[in-house]
């Protein structure tokens, strides 16, 4: 079976977008249209679970701080979503996000802690904040993040923008819209603040629903460590 993405179209996409990403502002990022194949991703927003469906999601119900939907638990995801998280933690697409990044040996993480697929209901939010930086199960530094948008017929209305701050956390850069098929990847540090926290605002029943996957390295550089830390969030630990 092929993969939800096209290889060579990833390729030939990467050559230009890893200088990019490397000098992009307020750190290396890279936003990226119709990142999957057109009909893998309208039936992964199509079988994409909903609040009522019967599955293992994790509640976070923190007002101001986070205000979501998530699931890890890939044994019950829909096999299209399922099939396609596999492909994207894959050695070939692994290849492609060390040469966007200029990481190397990076590493899935097949429990997806933190990740997996998230969902945001009216009201929902993610304030700004830094993510988690040590996976104690892989022994392993969080570097990047991978963020895939499956919300078809987004609005200016509905909300839910992804905010890039400044690492010093006081200042919005830059402001991504959840395009369908829009992907998103951009380096994790202590200081790489983002959230989306403008609320989610859609009509009853549609929801902004993404794929978040995280990819790490043994090692990283020496003045990028820290002592293992949760998430921080700005304005609470940040």
């Amino acid at each position: 079976m092929p993969y939800v993405f096209d290889l060579d179209r990833l390729d030939a996409r990467v050559a230009s977008a890893s200088a990019d990403f490397r000098a992009a502002d307020p750190y290396p990022h890279a936003v990226f249209e119709d990142f999957l194949k057109p009909a893998s991703v309208s039936e992964l927003s199509s079988v994409f679970p909903k609040p009522e469906d019967r599955l293992s999601w994790d509640r976070f119900g923190a007002i101001g701080y986070e205000v979501k939907l998530g699931s890890s638990d890939e044994v019950r995801f829909p096999p299209p979503l399922r099939r396609a998280i596999h492909d994207l933690n894959s050695g070939p697409f692994i290849r492609f996000l060390e040469r966007l990044s200029g990481i190397d040996h990076l590493l899935p993480d097949p429990g997806l802690v933190g990740g997996g697929i998230h969902l945001s209901r009216q009201g929902d939010h993610l304030g700004i904040h830094a993510d988690f930086n040590w996976h104690a199960g892989l022994q392993a530094h969080r570097r990047l993040n991978l963020l895939i948008y499956l919300s078809p017929h987004w609005e200016p209305g509905y909300g839910g923008e992804l905010e890039l701050w400044d690492t010093t956390g006081t200042r919005r850069v830059r402001t991504v819209e959840p395009l369908f098929n829009r992907a998103v990847v951009f380096t994790t540090r202590s200081d790489t603040f983002h959230g989306h926290p403008n609320p989610w605002a859609a009509p009853d029943g549609v929801y902004r629903q993404s794929i978040a996957l995280y990819y790490y390295t043994t090692q990283r550089p020496p003045e990028e460590a820290r002592d293992a830390h949760g998430t921080l969030y700005k304005g609470y630990n940040a």
